[in-house]
């Protein structure tokens, strides 16, 4: 039996691991001695990431819709819908604003990456209670 909801829980994972290695890369990139190579990877990851986060919120829609309800989980699953809208818009800013930063103030992209992940991660909490506290997208009905 086709479950859309369960499309969520397997693509969630590839922004988190794309953003937060893209942040590894450009912060490497910055370091003293650091690997000027590393700056092209970073703005690779950025933008690959970012398409994910866009993956990643499409499919918790429909898992909005498809899921079994579990009413206890409702005000959590509220902030982690609008969470996941907010490091969307984060992390596509981000994403346009690099094409001017990565050149002219790497550190400030390197801050406005640091802060964008802070949303990521607290989002990511979220789903994670959703998972380990409501047992939302176990696939057990």
């Amino acid at each position: 039996m086709l479950r859309p909801y369960l499309l969520h829980p397997a693509i969630v994972h590839f922004p988190i691991a794309l953003l937060l290695g893209g942040l590894a890369a450009q912060a490497g990139s910055l370091w003293p001695r650091g690997r000027a190579a590393l700056a092209p990877v970073a703005t690779w990851l950025l933008w690959a990431g970012t398409l994910a986060v866009w993956a990643a919120v499409g499919t918790g829609l429909l898992a909005e819709r498809t899921a079994p309800h579990v009413p206890p989980a409702w005000e959590v699953m509220a902030e982690h819908k609008e969470l996941a809208l907010w490091t969307c818009s984060v992390f596509t800013l981000l994403a346009l604003g690099s094409i001017y930063l990565k050149r002219r103030l790497p550190f400030l992209l390197l801050i406005l990456w640091l802060a964008a992940a802070g949303v990521l991660v607290v989002t990511a909490q979220h789903g994670g209670r959703l998972v380990y506290d409501f047992g939302l997208g176990v696939g057990k009905e």
